[in-house]
């Protein structure tokens, strides 16, 4: 299959793994996740002290979605109950789990193991509470606590990183060097959903963790970043809805992504379309592996201080006339240099004045501006 991929060692069929959250909380959601396809399932994080069952605790307005869950509200008895039910075929389990200190995360870990995971996903930060915080800022800290879990398992370890480590050398490093096999990255943002201004009332009693289509430019700066600082393997999460959009992860050097908001809002079938798009899209353009495309893009990206000054502008390449109907011309409204101005029912480009931003190729529903040298 040309989907497959080696992943910490273990042969997934293909680069589409269910991250970790409400949607495999419990034997039935995982296994509707395996049996949709999915390669591999991360469980929902499992801690040695149950959750809180928070009502409400998902939020979505317009596109934007919050999460206040924070880990599994099943005991750790419930938990070994319920993973044992779970038929993985040729899928893999993966237990995201998450502790206070290096020693409870490790018991957990091997916890775990026993329950039948064939990975780990250490889950060393959150976007909410404070109740880790200091792990935020120290990577010794983190070292520390992924060290106890990698000598006392044998399955393979990934780690889950926020932003702000994931383009941090020192806790790549920290994670490198204690003996994680991966990273997965993004952790959800902090954010909230909105204020109702009528009433003074924040939309949710909480901050909570931001994720969906919205964050995806964030998380694809930092698989970008990861594939430079990073020598172990990338699972990139956040933003990831379809097969096209896996493949812009896997073409920034991911290995596998995940798929979490996308499953929760469109159901386990998303899974099982992305996973044969994805084989489609790659046969039609003459993919054997994703070996093959893994990484192509990054040759087309430069350090912010190496990128040369380009003396480019504005040209239109077909004539605009009314093709953006009765909303105005948003080129014209948002260039800054008033370079593109309207002339009666026609766009002009007023060569002079432009300084080559690009934002009206950008804009042009039509598609008739190009940048030129």
């Amino acid at each position: 299959m040309c989907t497959a991929v080696d992943f910490m060692g273990l042969p997934l069929k293909n680069p589409v793994i269910v991250a970790a959250g409400p949607w495999s909380r419990d034997a039935a959601s995982i296994q509707k996740a395996i049996d949709a396809g999915a390669a591999a399932v991360v469980t929902e994080t499992i801690t040695l002290e149950k959750s809180q069952l928070l009502r409400p605790r998902i939020y979505r307005q317009e596109g934007r979605l919050l999460n206040t869950t924070l880990y599994s509200t099943l005991s750790f008895e419930q938990l070994e109950r319920e993973l044992s039910q779970v038929r993985k075929g040729d899928s893999f389990l993966i237990c995201n789990i998450r502790g206070g200190t290096p020693s409870e995360l490790a018991y957990t870990a091997t916890a775990v193991e026993r329950f039948g995971a064939d990975a780990l996903e250490l889950c060393c930060f959150t976007p909410i509470g404070t109740k880790m915080e200091n792990l935020a800022i120290h990577p010794d800290e983190i070292y520390e606590m992924i060290r106890q879990v990698t000598q006392k398992v044998s399955v393979p370890v990934m780690v889950r990183l926020p932003h702000h480590a994931a383009s941090s050398r020192e806790f790549v490093q920290a994670v490198e060097r204690a003996g994680a096999k991966a990273v997965s990255a993004i952790e959800t943002l902090s954010g909230l959903i909105g204020v109702d201004v009528e009433r003074g009332r924040s939309r949710t009693p909480t901050i909570g963790g931001y994720s969906g289509p919205h964050i995806r430019p964030v998380s694809l700066a930092a698989t970008a970043m990861l594939s430079q600082l990073a020598d172990c393997q990338i699972a990139s999460m956040g933003g990831v809805e379809d097969a096209l959009s896996a493949l812009e992860f896997l073409m920034l050097g991911a290995s596998v992504v995940q798929l979490g908001s996308a499953v929760l809002l469109g159901g386990y079938g998303r899974i099982t379309r992305t996973v044969k798009d994805l084989e489609a899209w790659m046969r039609a353009h003459r993919y054997g592996s994703v070996e093959e495309l893994r990484g192509i893009a990054l040759d087309s990206l430069s350090p912010f201080e190496e990128i040369l000054t380009r003396r480019l502008h504005a040209s239109l390449d077909s004539p605009c006339g009314q093709s953006c109907g009765e909303v105005g011309c948003p080129c014209v409204t948002a260039c800054l240099d008033g370079a593109v101005v309207r002339e009666g029912d026609r766009v002009r480009v007023v060569r002079e004045r432009c300084s080559g931003c690009g934002l009206c190729v950008s804009l042009c529903p039509g598609g008739h501006f190009s940048l030129r040298k």
